[in-house]
């Protein structure tokens, strides 16, 4: 019963977050996107461009015998003087003749060289993430969560990055993963993929035995069964959920509507939301599980906030992206 109370209350504080900006957004939408063009009839012709290919365009000016200037105007082509009543002849430098005696072209342009080309790279069709709550809900939201990480997550993770050495954290990590199973477990027979099941129960009994509760990665060197990594979010997803506006959460960073609900599932498929005695003892855990992961990862984190001109909009599509690309694996 107590642990019904604790659920009903999680869900409650997130109805509280997602459910009212939800429908808020009708009436305060976020800022429009801008796109800025080149402008192209801003861009000049630099005049020391030596213009080889035309160089038969010189003529003879048929009033006094003189050589025409070299450098040609270009918009008065067509009102050169006539050669044909010196003897010469006028060559138009777009005309068939010249282009088919250019010494450079392989073949005729036609309409099939431009068909296919073979440097395209091939692009995933990732569909667009609305985001109606940028303005007034997810920026503010993402500054309070920077300032947490800045002045209060970052330096307790350097403290105890420092403290505690790196072989030691990894065993951690492979405690924490190990028994997160349920998560993975219950994601993977959501989609009906057996062979992800499969792969769960096998590496969870390998690495639970032979790794000494999860301590060691057993499973992946020594059988070759590689990680699982779902949750229900992505098992939604991969039933074609859609993902919904984009959230940022307090403490917990990016998300979806849809991520928002799969993160209450699997906080009830966490093994430790059942044992931990009170909200107190589990708030601990899972700050210490946050700790340890992010201590990992602040070189990286630090350069991706130098290398971004905009934080939040390339936190939103890194995000975005990533989460595509684990449901279509």
């Amino acid at each position: 019963m107590k642990k019904a109370r604790c659920l009903l209350g999680f869900g409650w504080v997130l109805g509280l977050l997602v459910f009212p900006a939800s429908s808020l957004a009708t009436y305060f939408p976020g800022p429009q996107d801008f796109f800025f063009t080149v402008p192209f009839d801003s861009l000049e012709t630099p005049e020391s461009v030596d213009l080889s290919r035309n160089h038969h365009l010189v003529q003879t000016d048929p009033s006094t015998g003189d050589l025409l200037p070299s450098e040609l105007n270009w918009a008065s082509v067509d009102d050169l003087p006539d050669a044909s009543n010196s003897g010469g002849s006028k060559l138009d430098p777009f005309s068939d003749d010249v282009i088919e005696e250019d010494p450079f072209g392989d073949h005729s342009v036609s309409d099939a060289d431009f068909e296919e080309d073979p440097f395209a790279a091939e692009e995933n069709d990732i569909p667009p993430m609305s985001d109606p709550f940028e303005r007034w809900y997810n920026r503010p939201v993402f500054v309070f969560n920077d300032y947490f990480y800045e002045y209060l997550m970052r330096p307790v993770a350097e403290t105890y990055r420092f403290i505690i050495p790196e072989d030691l954290r990894l065993l951690i990590r492979n405690m924490f993963r190990n028994i997160l199973f349920p998560q993975r477990l219950v994601s993977s027979l959501f989609q009906g993929d057996f062979e992800k099941t499969g792969r769960v129960l096998s590496r969870t009994l390998i690495n639970t035995t032979l790794g000494i509760g999860g301590l060691f990665e057993v499973a992946n060197p020594q059988f070759g069964i590689k990680p699982v990594d779902e949750d229900f979010g992505q098992a939604m997803g991969k039933w074609g959920i859609p993902s919904g506006p984009y959230i940022v959460l307090p403490i917990l960073g990016p998300s979806t509507a849809r991520d928002a609900v799969g993160k209450t599932v699997d906080a009830v498929l966490n093994p430790l939301f059942w044992v931990v005695p009170d909200f107190i003892t589990g708030a601990s855990i899972t700050g210490g599980q946050m700790v340890n992961e992010v201590s990992f990862y602040i070189e990286d984190i630090e350069a991706f906030k130098e290398g971004a001109i905009d934080p939040y909009i390339s936190f939103r599509d890194f995000y975005h992206q990533s989460r595509e690309k684990l449901i279509d694996d």
